[in-house]
């Protein structure tokens, strides 16, 4: 609900005026000039103070009707956000947004590897194999666990065509698309989901932001690898990226600083700082490919 639609119901819920100080700045603000060009509500001075009354009750109400369709009361609870969003306020995009779920797409190729819940057990080799990817629909209270080591990347190449992987890699590697999701972070950070975590993102601001996000958020029996390219330095030089470098360089050097604050920033770090910074350059992971 919107800061002058919160003020107006206030106002239709008190019998009598309502002062100044009922309001914040911003709502009486708002109220100031939807007095001056409805003349739905007056705004007076009866002494040394200010008072916001309603004239017209009727319509004020189906004004707020054309804006409110249905009163959040009304909804049931169980309704997705963004469809409670639409019968509030007409737009799937105001108030809470998120989802309560999201889905982890992974492949795996060894037949030891499995997704342990206290109800299920998953082998994401034999989805593989059958049906190119497998896939966990993760949300709060979800007790999955890996046995092996997940590797994420953030692009979709990586994710289709996997011959980039070590040939001694027996875990499951996952896809997501650009912004590691609150909800997986929450969903990480609830407990041990495997031993080793590594995220493979882009070597940029947008990369390293994810990288800062997933440790801070990660579970504390966890252990969070950043995947290295091989020859990552030269490619950097070679293959690097100017307007991505500086599309994202402010990401960048916040997500180094926060780095340091988490006792984090290890040798490999600072040499990407450094050299991301010498060459103006940012590395897409795809270039994994590249020699």
């Amino acid at each position: 609900m919107t800061v002058l639609s919160e003020a107006l119901k206030c106002l239709l819920n008190s019998d009598q005026p309502l002062t100044a100080s009922s309001f914040t700045p911003s709502q009486r603000t708002h109220l100031d000039q939807f007095s001056r060009e409805t003349r739905l509500i007056e705004r007076y001075s009866p002494g040394r103070g200010t008072v916001y009354k309603v004239i017209d009750r009727h319509s004020l109400i189906s004004y707020l009707r054309q804006i409110h369709p249905v009163d959040d009361e009304s909804l049931l609870m169980e309704l997705p956000a963004r469809c409670r969003n639409i019968g509030k306020d007409r737009n799937s995009k105001t108030g809470q947004t998120s989802h309560e779920c999201c889905y982890l797409l992974m492949k795996a190729w060894d037949a030891n590897v499995v997704w342990e819940s206290e109800k299920a057990i998953m082998f994401p080799s034999e989805l593989t194999e059958h049906f190119g990817v497998a896939a966990l629909r993760i949300s709060a209270g979800h007790s999955w666990q890996c046995n092996g080591p997940v590797l994420l990347v953030e692009n979709q190449a990586l994710f289709d065509r996997c011959d980039w992987l070590p040939l001694n890699f027996k875990g499951c590697l996952a896809y997501y698309a650009g912004q590691l999701s609150d909800v997986l972070l929450h969903w990480f950070s609830a407990q041990k989901r495997s031993e080793n975590v590594i995220l493979f993102p882009d070597y940029d601001g947008i990369g390293l932001s994810n990288y800062v996000r997933l440790l801070d958020a990660l579970h504390p029996e966890t252990n969070l690898q950043f995947y290295w390219l091989p020859n990552w330095e030269d490619k950097l030089a070679t293959f690097g990226n100017k307007d991505t470098w500086s599309k994202s360089r402010v990401h960048f050097e916040n997500a180094i600083a926060k780095l340091s604050a988490m006792n984090a920033l290890n040798d490999d770090f600072i040499k990407l700082a450094r050299l991301s910074q010498l060459h103006g350059k940012a590395l897409e992971q795809e270039s994994i490919w590249l020699h």
